[in-house]
């Protein structure tokens, strides 16, 4: 996540996404806060609050808070978790450490990571919203683009009995596709010991929430949430290949 994303489309169906899911439990939101960067046009989609005919009706409160914030021109996290969207909801919002040597960044995203598990402790939902989601191939936790992504360590390290975790992707341009690139990552986590369903929305760019450790009311919801919003978002269960 980058302050200047705020409440734009990919803002909107991850936020919808999570006031569906996030129903009876005690959600914790760890931003995984990446300095903005101006090379490209990211963030900048936010027509869709033009067009109310279009997309008002999927989540109308959270439609209206969002272009409350963006006709404040107060685009940050902290408009986010100052909209009231979530009730007793914890967030962290520290920035993710990008200076220094390699070792530096190696030893400030640990300690940085300390602080995030910290603060959500008593929180059985979580969410994680990296600037590209999981892991490169070649990820390396001192490498100055680090903290674009989750390490799958981080991930396992968050795992308990009776928490579920939905993680952020960006779909890459991995051969084969969105799907098999769901496919691979449903191996890749199941690998961890995670029960791994998913939601993929294409509105903007192609991204992925990955449910891990769902309950089974839980995956209800997100087939229904994947329903209400027709063909913008779509519900992929049982990546970890067991029977649904």
């Amino acid at each position: 996540m980058q302050n200047r994303y705020a409440a734009d489309i990919g803002d909107f169906v991850k936020l919808s996404m999570l006031r569906r899911l996030a129903a009876g439990r005690r959600l914790g939101v760890l931003w995984w806060l990446y300095p903005d960067e101006a090379h490209n046009a990211d963030g900048k989609h936010v027509a869709y609050l033009d067009r109310p005919h279009l997309w008002r009706s999927l989540d109308p409160v959270l439609f209206d808070h969002l272009r409350s914030i963006v006709e404040s021109g107060n685009r940050n996290v902290e408009a986010l978790e100052q909209a009231g969207l979530f009730e007793d909801a914890i967030y962290f919002n520290d920035d993710i450490p990008v200076e220094g040597s390699t070792s530096d960044r190696r030893a400030s995203r640990s300690a940085w990571f300390d602080r995030a598990g910290h603060a959500v402790r008593d929180c059985d939902l979580l969410f994680l919203d990296p600037d590209n989601g999981l892991e490169t191939a070649n990820y390396s936790a001192g490498a100055r683009k680090a903290g674009k992504s989750v390490a799958l360590a981080e991930l396992k390290s968050l795992q308990r009995e009776g928490r579920t975790i939905i993680v952020y992707h960006h779909h890459t341009r991995m051969a084969g596709g969105n799907i098999l690139e769901l496919a691979h990552w449903g191996t890749r986590l199941a690998e961890l010991g995670f029960r791994v369903d998913a939601l993929r929305a294409a509105v903007g760019t192609a991204r992925a929430f990955f449910l891990l450790d769902a309950t089974s009311e839980m995956r209800s919801h997100a087939a229904d949430f994947a329903a209400r919003w027709g063909s913008k978002v779509t519900w992929h269960p049982a990546l970890d290949t067991r029977k649904t």
